[in-house]
């Protein structure tokens, strides 16, 4: 075998070496007649390898899609925003929390309103602080402001359109100020306001309509108004949603007009120097259901006051001057269930046994809220709802008034009377059909009045007969009749009338009494006095012109006015 070097060609064999084949053109070792990349065709060429392959780098793996979630995840990351705002700024004396969302800037001394208070806010407390004017538009940027407190300043005004801006504002703190008037026309605007607290301002008068701007109201705070003068019979006009109004405190000596608030549930008067609770002091007030009158001075509380609080169900007359309670007081609420009477100096006789009673069915198992006796001395310190009727002498109720028959004509006005010497009693009529008629029910024209009066506003000749007057006490009733004949309207009369309303003439309806003298025409015979008869007597003015002027056959003062002839109203003249 020939060394390395001379290694020959074989057939069908590429030559072979253990060394880098140069190309055929740089290697001159080799002979001519040999190729370096095709089999040998001739012996004595020596044996050479083909040229290795390329080494090309390893193919990378292909590029596939990140998974779901990390894709997801990617989008879901915030992006840098170059425009973000700042983050929302904070008083420097104030406190904030909830990303400025809450504002607390109490006992820092203040004498205005921060200028920097974020837009974000919804609470914001300024209490206890030296603000004295609130300016307008102070507030104009804070429209998601739902809590205001500005109480225990020093305000002393609040100029129109102060809180210009808040749409949002719930809560809206005044008290303990200095305000001498309910600023009313701040409140414009607000039409989200459910609560308004004034309470211990020295305001001295609430005028008409002080809160009809805001109609939204729920819970009005007026107490501790002891400078308060006057309220006006409007004053509470337009607040139709208020559920809550406290009035405690306030020296008033009577209850203002409170009709306007019909949804209202709770009432405070306590604090006040009311002395007497009147009929329809509550008058409206169909839905309260919880009346506070402690410490308010009540010494008599007249029969049927309560009738108009058909709701109520928790009523407190603790702390006050009261020796007794009307007959059957609170027979028509009937859905009470509390009643505190305690410190009071109830006298223990006939008049309070009906309240013993009452007690006993209604808070049979409550005697701490409730009253004791403070008189006579033999009874002081008992519960009321242990006395019997064995504990005194009791008599049925005097009229001192009754009834008396009475005449009239169709379509005027009539009242029975019936009065007693007590108004621990109760009052009730028997109309002639049987009906039972009492303080607070009405049919059609017919009421009974808050002193017993049985009133009538158009009496019809379908009145007629006989009513009876029904007074009863603990120790039972008495009774008293009357009998009502209602005449139909004269002939004559009614006939004149509609010829005078067809030319033009407007009538005055008087009543006198129309008597017939011995003497007299027609019959000649006097009318018995007790069957006298009240009847219409007529007057008329005459008409102007279409131009302002007197008719052409009139030469009197417009002003007076004139009888019909006596042919038509007058009885006949003598001879």
């Amino acid at each position: 075998m020939q060394t390395p070097n001379n290694l020959q060609c074989k057939p069908h064999l590429h030559c072979i070496t253990m060394q880098p084949t140069p190309s055929p053109i740089s290697n001159p070792s080799l002979p001519s007649s040999c190729s370096t990349t095709g089999p040998p065709e001739r012996k004595g060429c020596p044996l050479a390898m083909p040229p290795p392959p390329l080494r090309m780098p390893p193919p990378l793996p292909p590029l596939l899609p990140p998974p779901l979630p990390l894709l997801l995840l990617l989008l879901l990351l915030p992006k840098p925003d170059l425009c973000a705002s700042p983050p929302p700024s904070c008083p420097s004396a104030c406190t904030c929390s909830n990303q400025a969302s809450r504002v607390i800037c109490t006992r820092r001394q203040l004498q205005e309103v921060p200028s920097s208070i974020s837009v974000n806010t919804r609470y914001l407390n300024l209490q206890e602080n030296h603000i004295q004017v609130i300016r307008t538009d102070t507030f104009k940027h804070l429209r998601h402001l739902e809590i205001l407190q500005l109480s225990r300043n020093l305000l002393r005004q609040v100029e129109v359109g102060a809180f210009n801006g808040l749409p949002n504002l719930n809560t809206l703190e005044l008290f303990d100020n200095r305000l001498t008037t309910v600023p009313t026309q701040a409140f414009e605007y607000l039409s989200k306001l459910r609560e308004l607290w004034l309470r211990n301002n020295p305001i001295e008068s609430i005028p008409s309509y002080a809160f009809n701007r805001v109609p939204s109201l729920r819970r009005l705070d007026l107490g501790e108004l002891k400078r308060l003068e006057y309220i006006s019979e409007a004053a509470f006009e337009g607040l139709v949603n208020l559920r809550y109004l406290n009035l405690g405190m306030c020296n008033l000596k009577e209850i203002p007009n409170l009709t306007a608030l019909v949804r209202l549930e709770e009432l405070e008067l306590s604090g006040n120097r009311l002395g007497r609770v009147r009929p329809g002091s509550f008058q409206g007030l169909s839905s309260l259901r919880k009346l506070w009158l402690m410490h308010a001075r009540v010494a008599a509380v007249e029969r049927n006051a309560f009738d108009d609080l058909k709701a109520l169900e928790e009523l407190n007359l603790a702390h006050n001057e009261l020796g007794s309670l009307p007959h059957d007081l609170f027979a028509p609420l009937h859905r009470l269930e509390r009643v505190h009477l305690h410190h009071n100096p109830w006298r223990c006789d006939c008049d309070v046994l009906w309240l013993a009673w009452w007690l006993r069915e209604t808070v049979p198992s409550n005697t701490s809220c409730c009253a004791r006796c403070h008189a006579p001395p033999a009874l002081r310190g008992r519960y009321l709802g242990e006395l019997e009727p064995g504990h005194f002498t009791c008599y049925a109720p005097v009229i001192v008034e009754p009834p008396a028959d009475l005449n009239v004509t169709e379509g005027m006005a009539a009242e029975l009377k019936c009065r007693t010497g007590t108004a621990m009693t109760s009052v009730n009529w028997l109309t002639p059909n049987g009906t039972l008629m009492t303080h607070g029910s009405y049919r059609v024209r017919i009421s009974v009045l808050h002193d017993g009066t049985l009133n009538f506003t158009n009496v019809t000749v379908q009145d007629t007969g006989q009513y009876t007057c029904m007074v009863t006490n603990a120790a039972g009733n008495t009774t008293a009749s009357a009998t009502l004949n209602v005449s139909a309207v004269d002939a004559a009369a009614a006939a004149a009338a509609a010829a005078a309303a067809a030319t033009g003439y407007t009538y005055f309806t008087t009543v006198t009494v129309e008597t017939t003298d011995g003497g007299g025409g027609g019959q000649g015979g006097g009318e018995d006095p007790a069957l006298q008869t009240a009847r219409p007597r007529r007057t008329c003015k005459k008409p102007r012109s279409k131009k302002g002027t007197l008719s052409d056959d009139d030469d009197d003062d417009d002003d007076e006015p004139t009888p019909l002839p006596p042919s038509t109203l007058e009885p006949p003249s003598e001879g």
